[in-house]
C-alpha cells in the first residue's frame, strides 16, 4: 500500500497534536499519548519534527517534560548550546544554538 503525500501530511499533524496533548495532561494520559504518536511514526516513516525531539531523552529514549523530568541549562562557554539533563537516567546531552567566529 503506497501512502501518498496528503496521508503523510495528516498523520503528521496528528502526531504533532498528540505531543502538544502530552506536555499539558496529567501523567496517566501522557505515556498513551506518546505510544501513539510512536505508532502513527513508525508506520508512516515520518520523519519527527526537531521541537519535538527534543522532548525525547537520548540514552532511555523516555518522553521528558521540560522543567519537570529535565533541567535544561545554557553553557557558559565560547561555544553556545543548552545542556539538557534528563533527571530520570541522569544524561546530560547538548543542542549547540550559536558559535563565536574569530573570537
Amino acid at each position: 500500500m503506497k501512502k501518498n503525500n496528503k496521508t503523510k501530511q495528516l498523520a503528521l499533524q496528528r502526531v504533532c497534536d498528540l505531543l502538544d496533548n502530552a506536555l499539558h495532561t496529567p501523567d496517566y494520559f501522557t505515556i498513551e499519548h506518546i505510544d501513539t504518536a510512536k505508532k502513527i511514526i513508525t508506520k508512516y516513516r515520518l520523519k519527527m519534527p526537531f521541537e519535538y525531539k527534543m522532548l525525547f531523552c537520548k540514552n532511555c529514549k523516555r518522553f521528558i517534560v521540560p522543567g519537570k523530568d529535565s533541567r535544561i541549562r545554557i553553557g557558559k562557554s565560547r561555544v553556545k548550546a543548552l545542556r539538557i539533563t534528563c533527571k530520570i537516567c541522569g544524561h546530560t546531552y547538548r543542542k549547540i544554538i550559536k558559535t563565536k567566529y574569530g573570537v
